[in-house]
Order: structure tokens, then C-alpha cells, then sequence
């Protein structure tokens, strides 16, 4: 049944963290009032804080809802939901009526003025099936171990938010580890200030080389066919025209592309100014150049990463920069109908390795 429930009456059903965690711009909103009807906080061992934001902030009801209710409080929240999105980079809502997909398609509905990035329109190289509605899988060709990551953040086109949905847990691992990129960017910067700064001078490009057919043993499996929605090589280098890449085609019906130049930092959309490392650098220098390489063994990296101007990207500092993701990871240990809302700009996330029948659909935000 639709839910008849007014703004404020959702909302004494769920519970936030403590005021304390909030900046001050965030407590100047109406939102700060609300917040202080809320008796119950909610919480999980795995938060970090870093300065006086806690990541993620966790959401879960005080009492039991149903999917409709559900959505329909995240419908009359958004506002309030995407500041603290900003704030925190990341919101876990847990305990939620959340059984399966559909209901999964109904949340994400709730929050009725983000535009969906279907996969068909995407710019993944990840090969993914869809589900439902607004729901589809996650990399089809990776079962863990993954490097930390913006998603999508080597094309033009990228999601700004994602929202990950744990329908059924790993027997054994298969979390969700995400980290604060102004944090990494910070250490980057204090250690290799010279590389930050080409980073911003020149940006970055990326090179790929798409199969004509879909490959879901592959990381980076993805067809050139899917990736740029064309059946044709006429039509593929009309949308890649259109998307400002360089291209050559190879035998095989094989397609090497290259991204116009993209920034390597910028600041986070309504995140008070923090600059990030918004990039897909460490995980195109330490993955995805491997995968697309014919040489695994002597991976030359100037051929799928260089700067803007298309000179040599330095490898140290990214390998620091894995390292800074790593020691500033938090893990989003899965539990069945947990919702993870992620800021695309704000923090990376990364698929852990796992044992058994892990299920975590995902919904991406234009």
C-alpha cells in the first residue's frame, strides 16, 4: 500500500549519527532540526573518522517499515539525504525491508530527481547484465581483488553517485572497500607535490583496446559494440567522434581508443571546495594497462596512460597512492538489504576478494 506518512512522521522512524559529526554548513540547514527529534543513532564497527567526518554515515530504522514507507521518506528526504551524501562521501542504509531486486529498483526510485546511467548508455568497460528497472550487476568478469577506483572516471561520461545493493552476502569476504580521495590526494600532494600539480596542469588520457564481442572473463571485457551502443565500425566512429576519442582499428575487429584529455583533480561538487584525485590512474597503471596489453609480462604503460600533452605519467606516486587507499580504507562488510550510497567524486571503492555466492547489484546515477 502507498505510504500516507507526512515529512516529519517518516522521520522518527530512522536514526543518524550524532549532530556532532556534521559541518557547520550542514548545520545550518533545516535538516539540523530534524536531527535533533532522532533518539537512536545508528552505527557500525567498521566507520572511520577522518578530521570530524565519519565515513559512512549509517542510516537504519527505529522501528519496522515497509518497501513503499521506505521510498517514500527517501522521496520527501532527497535534499537532505544528498547534503549528507556530500558531507560524508558515503551513506549505509541497513535493516531496511530490502529482500530483492525489485525492492532494491523501488528505493533508488524514491529518490525521484536523479537521472538514471543506464548500462547501455555507460562508459564501463566492465561487462554487466541488467536486472531490473534501474538495477544491473557489477562487473561480471571479476570475482574480488579489485583496485580502488572512481567509477567510470577514465571517460567523458561518469556516474556522480552509485548506489550498491547487497542481495546476498559472500560466504567468506566479498565487501565493499571505499576511501576518501582528498585524503589520498592529500598524501599524494605532500610526497610527490611536482606530480600533482602536472595532474592539474595537463590532465590525463586514457587508452583501451575493446574486442568486438562481449568477454566476461575479462575485468575489462566489454565489447566496442556495447561500450559506444553501435553495431558498426561507420557509426562507432561517429559517437567516438562526438565524444572527442582518438581511435585505430586493429586486426581482429579489435578497436584501440583513446579518451580526449580528462582532469586528473578537480573539486567535488557541493562538497565545500575539497579536491579530489578523480581520476582512473592507479587502477588504469595497476590493472587495467595489464589486461589490455598482449604482453603481460612487459606491460608498457604509455600506451594505455600519459599525461594531457601525452608525455610519461611517473609510476611511484601511484603506487603510493594505492598504498594511501589501502591505509585509509573503510570496509563495507555486507549484510543482506544493505544499501550503500556512494559520492562518485568523494571516495574510490573497491570489490573484495570473497568465497561463495556473493549478489551485489548496483544502480548508477548521470
Amino acid at each position: 500500500t502507498q505510504s500516507t506518512w507526512g515529512h516529519s512522521e517518516c522521520l522518527f522512524f530512522f536514526a543518524f549519527l550524532p549532530i556532532s559529526s556534521f559541518s557547520l554548513s550542514l548545520l545550518q540547514m533545516p535538516l539540523s532540526e530534524l536531527l535533533q527529534k532522532i533518539a537512536e543513532e545508528g552505527s557500525s564497527p567498521d566507520q572511520r573518522t577522518f578530521g570530524e567526518i565519519t565515513i559512512p554515515l549509517v542510516l537504519k530504522p527505529k522501528a519496522p517499515v515497509t518497501v513503499a514507507e521506505t521510498a517514500a521518506w527517501v522521496a520527501d528526504n532527497r535534499t537532505e539525504l544528498e547534503a549528507l551524501l556530500h558531507h560524508h562521501g558515503a551513506i549505509l542504509f541497513r535493516g531496511f525491508p530490502l529482500a530483492n531486486a525489485d525492492d532494491f529498483s523501488s528505493f533508488v526510485k524514491g529518490f525521484k530527481e536523479w537521472e538514471d546511467l543506464p548500462y547501455e548508455d555507460s562508459l564501463s568497460y566492465a561487462v554487466r547484465k541488467p536486472v531490473c528497472d534501474r538495477v544491473c550487476t557489477t562487473n561480471e568478469g571479476k570475482t574480488g581483488g579489485m583496485v580502488f577506483h572512481h567509477e567510470q572516471a577514465q571517460a567523458p561520461r561518469f556516474p556522480t553517485k552509485l548506489m550498491f545493493y547487497c542481495e546476498t552476502p559472500a560466504t567468506s569476504g566479498g565487501g565493499t572497500g571505499i576511501c576518501p580521495s582528498d585524503v589520498v590526494l592529500a598524501g599524494i600532494q605532500e610526497k610527490f607535490p611536482g606530480f600533482v600539480a602536472e595532474c592539474e596542469e595537463k590532465g590525463v588520457r586514457y587508452s583501451a583496446v575493446l574486442p568486438p564481442e562481449q568477454d566476461a572473463s575479462r575485468g575489462v571485457g566489454r565489447s566496442w559494440k556495447s561500450f559506444f551502443s553501435c553495431q558498426d565500425e561507420a557509426s562507432v566512429e561517429k559517437r567516438m567522434k562526438e565524444l572527442g576519442y582518438e581511435w585505430e582499428w586493429l586486426g581482429d575487429g579489435q578497436l584501440r581508443t583513446t579518451t580526449p584529455v580528462l582532469k586528473a583533480v578537480c573539486e567535488a561538487p557541493g562538497a565545500g571546495g575539497r579536491k579530489v584525485f578523480f581520476n582512473q590512474m592507479i587502477a588504469q597503471y595497476l590493472a587495467n594497462a595489464k589486461e589490455f596489453s598482449t604482453d603481460k609480462e612487459a606491460v608498457n604503460l604509455d600506451a594505455f596512460l600519459t599525461f594531457g600533452d601525452k608525455s610519461k605519467v611517473p609510476t611511484e606516486p601511484l603506487d603510493y597512492g594505492k598504498v594511501l587507499c589501502e591505509q585509509n580504507a573503510i570496509e563495507l562488510n555486507w549484510q543482506q538489504g544493505d544499501v550503500g550510497l556512494l559520492d562518485n567524486y568523494l571516495v574510490m571503492h573497491a570489490r573484495r576478494t570473497f568465497e561463495g555466492p556473493r549478489r551485489v547489484l548496483a544502480s548508477l546515477v548521470n
